[in-house]
């Protein structure tokens, strides 16, 4: 019997098909994507699904750091340079934390808790996200997070738009906070500190500000708490005070400057140890109260300094003639310029204390 040519082309492919075709397809399954490698000379990048309110870490042995908030439910990082790039999360979907581990060797997987170089990281985080930042020799930039921790070495520190609470700890550089609420902390061993239009979110909510060698300067700090300690720099406080709000200002070695609305109701405590003025814009009602060892200050208006003694000078006491013993030096301590009394209704407290500097209330 003849065969047709289509009758043989169909035979001949059924023959030659794959023997997998005939067998019972295999249950689908999910296989992770590998992990792609960044190419040669290309800067990395690396995702990762993260919580709203995430912790992420950084840590940066040289480099810049700069970290942005941003509405996505994810963490990016970025590289400037070639490197190694890795963003460490628990078993966990969304990852309530990620750590982001940078190395200067893109051939080398960096380690948790490691520290790497790079010339900049970038990281962008959920706006929820609470931030901790560790440097060691660089620029820290972090805006638009609930939470800032920033512990830094050697570099600038600039925290802008966090809604929650702000800390820094800064050994050599520079800090600035703007436009953030909550509660506020900051210290740096060397360096200025600037803060602008910092807000309280309760009444507990404090403002903290320390420097050793640096000036120190408050604008629109509305918090009812607020301190300022430095010990070779000086002060400068402008806005309005709380109603029930507690200031202290303090150096060793510097001016304290406040500048206050012309309205301003507030209980006054001013002293300068050794040398320098307390002069105010303000009628100051004295009070009637004189610290053991101090002078008190002639009653105070607009304009009128209130100039501090001169420390007092030594006593030398020289034995009686026949009698054993060597002269004694006796340093009788310095008097004190010493203000006390109140403005207004009293409505806030001020506390002013300056070593070796003036003091200043002054009317906007």
């Amino acid at each position: 019997m003849k065969l047709s040519f289509s009758t043989l082309l169909f035979a001949f492919a059924l023959a030659f098909a794959p023997h997998t075709l005939a067998q019972k397809p295999r249950p689908e399954r999910f296989v992770e994507p590998p992990r792609v490698a960044a190419q040669e000379g290309v800067p990395p990048e690396r995702r990762a699904s993260a919580d709203p309110r995430a912790v992420v870490t950084v840590c940066l042995e040289s480099g810049d750091i700069v970290v942005r908030g941003w509405d996505r439910p994810e963490v990016r990082a970025r590289l400037a340079e070639e490197g190694g790039l890795r963003l460490l999360t628990p078993n966990v979907t969304p990852a309530p934390r990620v750590e982001v581990l940078v190395t200067a060797n893109r051939q080398i997987e960096p380690t948790p808790g490691s520290c790497g170089s790079n010339e900049r990281l970038e990281v962008t985080v959920p706006r929820g996200a609470t931030v901790e930042v560790q440097s060691r020799s660089g620029q820290v930039e972090v805006a638009d997070v609930a939470e800032v921790r920033v512990r830094a070495l050697s570099g600038d520190v600039d925290v802008r738009r966090v809604s929650q609470s702000v800390e820094v700890n800064c050994l050599s550089g520079d800090v600035s906070v703007e436009d953030s609420s909550g509660p506020v902390r900051v210290t740096t061993t060397s360096g200025d500190v600037e803060a602008r239009n910092v807000r309280s979110l309760s009444g507990a909510d404090y403002f903290e500000a320390k420097s050793a060698s640096g000036d120190l300067t408050l604008e629109g700090v509305s918090h009812r708490q607020v301190r300022g300690n430095v010990v070779s720099g000086s002060v400068l406080y402008t806005g309005a005070l709380a109603r029930g709000g507690s200031y202290t200002f303090s150096t060793i070695s510097g001016e304290v400057t406040m500048e206050l609305p012309p309205d301003s109701s507030f209980s006054l405590h001013a002293k300068v140890v050794a040398s320098g003025d307390i002069d105010t814009d303000f009628p100051v009602k004295m009070g009637t109260g004189i610290p053991n060892g101090s002078v008190p200050a002639p009653p105070a208006g607009p304009g009128m300094p209130v100039p501090a003694p001169a420390p007092a000078p030594v006593i030398v006491v020289v034995p009686e003639p026949g009698k054993p013993g060597k002269a004694v030096k006796i340093h009788r301590e310095p008097t004190q310029a010493h203000l006390d009394g109140t403005v207004g209704t009293g409505d806030a407290v001020v506390n002013l204390s300056s070593f070796s500097g003036s003091l200043h209330l002054r009317k906007r």
